[in-house]
């Protein structure tokens, strides 16, 4: 599944199989279980997100940062 910053994406998680999540840029992954928990993580780009789902995975929803484009002043 490929998607871009503000895209969303859906993806059917195999159950008892890891499934990977790479992406190029800064990322927050939120897992919804079926009992509603919610666990959320901020990665940077090139970190691999490792799910292996016992079917009590809702969804995966992945929000992609943008990179800013151009030259940045560091202060």
């Amino acid at each position: 599944m490929d998607i871009g910053p503000g895209e969303k994406g859906y993806m059917q998680l195999p159950i008892g199989e890891e499934t990977i999540f790479s992406q190029n840029k800064p990322v927050t992954y939120q897992v919804v279980t079926s009992e509603g928990s919610i666990i959320e993580v901020e990665l940077p780009s090139g970190v691999e997100f490792k799910v292996t789902s016992a079917g009590d995975i809702k969804s995966v929803n992945i929000s992609i940062f943008d990179s800013p484009t151009g030259p940045v002043e560091l202060i």
